[in-house]
């Protein structure tokens, strides 16, 4: 099980829109369920993909490096830090169908919204590959207002909704580790 962001920064801003803040979700996932003492039945590996904007270098570096190895699943956030709305999904309409039936269990972090269509760039070699892949979908509204420019800075993410979409990260993450 994959979950993860990347890091680029190679704009005029520092990169914490796009994609800091999927970083820090996934380590922050992952030390939430540490902290909860949730120990899943698989491996939740934390990966921060490098050079997403410029070649996808670091989605193919891990996929040349791990790609033989099984992966139940793999997230990644990577559409800011806005308040937690849900999950993109990618796989067989099976496997779609069966995650959806977990919505209820995002709803306090107002994140049940689990739809067909997703995952993200740097897993992308693994989707190819069938691995059910998910993209964390947080309220996108202001993203392109940041997004590749001086503004993406980090006094813009809130504290709130980081935490929240690293909740709902981990929750997710566990809950496909666990099936």
């Amino acid at each position: 099980m994959v979950i993860g962001g990347h890091i680029d920064s190679w704009d005029v801003g520092d990169g914490s829109t796009d994609d800091g803040g999927g970083c820090m979700m996934a380590i922050e996932a992952a030390a939430l369920l540490k902290e909860l003492g949730l120990v899943p039945r698989r491996t939740i590996r934390v990966v921060l993909f490098t050079n997403e904007e410029n070649g996808l270098r670091g989605g193919k570096a891990y996929h040349a490096a791990h790609g033989k190895e099984k992966h139940v699943a793999a997230i990644e956030a990577d559409t800011g830090s806005g308040a937690p709305r849900g999950f993109g999904i990618s796989g067989t309409p099976e496997e779609v169908a069966a995650v959806q039936r977990f919505a209820p269990l995002f709803e306090g972090l107002g994140a049940s919204v689990l739809e067909a269509g997703g995952g993200g760039a740097d897993i992308s070699p693994l989707t190819k590959d069938g691995v059910l892949s998910l993209g964390l979908h947080p309220d996108a509204s202001a993203y392109f207002d940041l997004h590749h420019s001086p503004a993406d800075t980090f006094d813009k993410i809130d504290p709130d909704h980081l935490e929240r979409n690293a909740a709902a990260m981990a929750l997710m993450a566990f809950v496909l580790a666990e099936r």
